[in-house]
């Protein structure tokens, strides 16, 4: 019987739209950074978000603990104690109570539930494709979309309005057929953060446009450590950033981390939450995917989730590391205002490199300060780096000293 065999080469392997994927570029970062140390350079690593501060010995302890001899599948649902902390959370954080309509289910970290919801939602009431992105913004916004074969559609984030994103001022076509729209307030990469009159506004446009509200709240705990110090006796005085699930759960999601809030990038734990219609329905579809946490990362989200004072002392570091380098790049003239959440600095690039911010980033780089340069966090944004302060304060003192040494040379 004859065999119709066809060239062996990636055209034939792969669909068009693998071949056609974008480099994810937090990999080329790691390229460059292999290569310094090869050559025996000092790195300083203001590349990719992973602090390296340890995680609370409790919650390594809890995971340790939780080994079992035997190992089983673990229910995508999860244990009904982890369901019960993130509640507990919830409603200690931002005041919503368990009772108030919404459901939750856990994620394994943000990230995969980022890139499968879009599965679950383009395509909804009538064949809305349309995903509504920030740019700059997390990659995973528009691959996940494009995967689903939605039609991403980036807003470019401008800094004259604080880099808001606002919805209202899309073209009518587009809130007609948005299927769903993301938001990341506190975000990455630019620290913005946007108050309670802007979430409430926002809420109302997705229910009159028949919108699912996602909102990434990764960051939503990393924030000026000064407001802890603050009293607050009613919710408007509450500085700290909020979730638009406090509004409304009616076509909103929010999805929590415990990676940067917690120190767990490596444990892979979150959780979504919100209209309990949509979390019923992407339950059945995400047992599918084999996202089900093990039961021992269970038991350390247990134990980060009922505990904030771990988080409050995480604040206290990066917000001291925010107030040791944004001096810096401002005397520079890179960077006007420092950020009152996350752990980035937004700071624009010498005027000599024009545009060229992935040449003045490659530029650093050889003087071993690895940072990211706007092209590969946006699509459309040059001029920018972001560099994540994730260096320890003696590092973060001497990558500072190389960063002026290089810009006024």
């Amino acid at each position: 019987m004859a065999v119709n065999k066809q060239p062996a080469n990636a055209q034939n392997k792969l669909n068009k739209l693998t071949l056609e994927l974008e480099e994810y570029p937090m990999e080329e970062l790691a390229r460059i950074k292999k290569e310094l140390i090869k050559k025996g350079r000092p790195v300083f690593d203001f590349g990719t978000g992973d602090p390296k501060i340890p995680t609370w010995e409790p919650i390594r302890d809890a995971c340790v603990n939780a080994i079992p001899e035997i190992s089983q599948y673990p229910s995508v649902k999860g244990p009904d104690d982890l369901r019960v902390a993130q509640q507990g959370y919830l409603e200690r954080r931002f005041d919503i109570k368990p009772d108030s309509g919404y459901s939750i289910i856990p994620s394994s970290g943000s990230k995969e539930a980022i890139f499968h919801i879009a599965m679950c939602l383009v395509g909804r009431s009538g064949g809305k494709k349309h995903i509504v992105y920030p740019d700059p913004g997390y990659p995973v916004y528009r691959s996940s979309t494009k995967f689903a074969h939605g039609i991403p559609f980036p807003i470019k984030l401008s800094e004259s309005n604080g880099y808001l994103l606002e919805p209202w001022e899309m073209p009518p076509y587009i809130q007609r057929d948005c299927a769903a729209i993301w938001l990341n307030y506190p975000q990455n990469p630019t620290g913005a953060t946007a108050t309670r009159e802007y979430w409430k506004n926002v809420v109302d446009w997705a229910h009159k446009t028949d919108t699912i509200l996602l909102s990434d709240d990764c960051y939503i705990d990393i924030y000026n450590s000064e407001i802890d110090n603050k009293p607050v006796e009613n919710d408007e005085e509450d500085e700290r950033p909020a979730c638009p699930l406090q509004f409304s759960s009616d076509r909103v999601l929010t999805f929590q981390s415990l990676s940067k809030r917690s120190g767990m990038t490596g444990y892979r734990s979150g959780f979504i939450a919100g209209d309990s219609d949509i979390v019923k329905g992407i339950l059945k579809a995400r047992a599918n995917f084999g996202v089900g946490s093990p039961d021992f990362i269970s038991s350390a989200a247990i134990t980060a989730w009922n505990d904030d004072e771990h988080v409050r002392e995480r604040r206290k570091i990066f917000t001291n590391r925010i107030k040791m380098a944004a001096p810096v790049f401002q005397n520079l003239g890179l960077l006007d205002n420092a950020p009152d959440a996350t752990f980035y600095l937004w700071t624009k690039i010498p005027e000599v490199f024009g545009t060229g911010d992935v040449r003045y980033c490659l530029g650093l780089a050889e003087h071993g300060v690895i940072c990211s340069p706007s092209s590969w966090l946006s699509e459309s944004i040059k001029g920018y780096a972001r560099f994540a302060l994730v260096p320890e304060e003696e590092s973060l003192k001497e990558a500072l000293e190389v960063i002026r040494d290089y810009i006024i040379s």
